[in-house]
């Protein structure tokens, strides 16, 4: 594919991305832009989403900015109704919020529990309904779902976010059965350590995170951005139900999870 052919990969197509307003959500958004689709930006909170639709603006796309906390079923249905009232349509989902607490297991609060399975996994839910519902009146689409390496793995200190990672695999594949017919794909994607944003570059420079993962480095925002991408375009038709580790090959082994040794 050439250049220009991946600029206009998506052309014509509409995408919602919740939690736009920083990290990967915003890296997906501004990817999705650039190939050529018109982005509805998602966060919940609405200043970050709205300088993430600004950036796109700014760089000759098309986008818009919708505060939305997604554990709300009415705040899902009214980011979709927004962006089929002005684009028309929804054809992409990139399902992308989502929270979590460094906390012991023995000790987790049951609030933080019920609120990180409400973003994390019933907010997939609920966005995969009003997207789905969306995108079966324009014909198919495809929802790609952000579950973590945590979805794969156990993550001390991490139950609930592991758990709602976890969950989300099992509602992505179930969601790709039903919807298959329907000409909606579904996939998940696992990213491991991402630096996506200056607190997390500092942390992996701390710990020496590039030294455990065999590829020498911590992944970028733009890294998911361009699998999501890849997976919401034709490229990826026969495409759905599949689950794409994308941690620079940290869980291909046990021993990349330790020290990288040296040549």
């Amino acid at each position: 594919m050439t250049m220009t052919e991946q600029a206009a990969a998506l052309s014509g197509k509409v995408a919602i991305v919740t939690g736009a307003g920083s990290g990967i959500g915003a890296a997906s958004a501004a990817t999705l832009a650039a190939q050529g689709a018109r982005v509805c930006c998602v966060d919940i909170n609405a200043d970050d989403a709205g300088r993430t639709a600004e950036a796109i603006v700014s760089g000759g796309g098309e986008a818009f900015a919708v505060r939305a906390d997604v554990a709300s079923p009415d705040d899902n249905q009214a980011m979709v109704e927004q962006t089929t009232a002005r684009y028309g349509a929804v054809h992409i989902a990139h399902l992308n919020a989502g929270t979590g607490q460094h906390v012991s297991v023995l000790e987790y609060p049951l609030e933080d529990w019920d609120r990180t399975m409400a973003v994390n996994l019933r907010g997939v839910l609920l966005g995969l309904q009003a997207a789905g519902r969306a995108m079966l009146r324009a014909g198919g689409g495809s929802i790609i779902v952000t579950s973590s390496a945590a979805g794969l793995i156990g993550v001390a200190m991490s139950s609930a976010y592991s758990a709602s990672k976890h969950g989300v695999l099992g509602l992505v594949k179930s969601a790709a059965t039903e919807l298959g017919p329907e000409g909606i794909r579904v996939n998940a994607i696992c990213p491991g350590f991402i630096a996506s944003n200056e607190g997390m570059r500092k942390l992996g420079e701390a710990t020496d995170v590039g030294g455990r993962i065999p590829l020498g480095r911590a992944g970028e925002s733009e890294d998911v951005a361009n699998l999501v991408a890849f997976l919401a375009g034709d490229s990826a038709s026969f495409i759905t139900g599949s689950v794409y580790t994308i941690d620079g090959g940290r869980l291909a082994s046990t021993e990349a999870r330790g020290a990288r040794k040296s040549a």
